[in-house]
């Protein structure tokens, strides 16, 4: 699977997430760069951390660490995130990925792995 890392900026700050190109949906739920950072090292170990610095960089400086020089909403513009693998907007995805308010009753994020 691949995975790209999204910075999404709102109102509780910017939140890092691994975006799934299989699923077109986040599979983590928003973390700040401290929480992320300590989410890669477990999940990526040594090796992971040893690109991390590079893919951030990215993240930085266009908004997902995808090599096509891709910014978050390109990475985002496609998504399936929402209820019934609907679109869901940058603003909704924050909310429910990065803030896990729901924007649906009774509708909670399923493919974000819990950290």
């Amino acid at each position: 699977m691949s995975r790209i890392i999204v910075k999404l900026d709102g109102k509780a700050g910017p939140r890092y997430l691994e975006w799934s190109t299989v699923v077109d949906a986040p599979v983590t739920f928003g973390m700040t760069l401290e929480e992320f950072r300590d989410y890669y090292r477990d999940e990526y170990g040594r090796r992971g951390m040893a690109e991390l610095e590079r893919r951030l960089a990215r993240v930085e400086a266009q908004g997902s660490s995808a090599h096509e020089g891709s910014a978050a909403e390109d990475v985002i513009a496609g998504n399936r995130a929402g209820p019934n693998d609907r679109r869901l907007s940058r603003a909704e995805i924050y909310r429910a990925y990065c803030l896990r308010e729901p924007i649906r009753k009774g509708w909670v994020p399923a493919a974000a792995e819990e950290v």
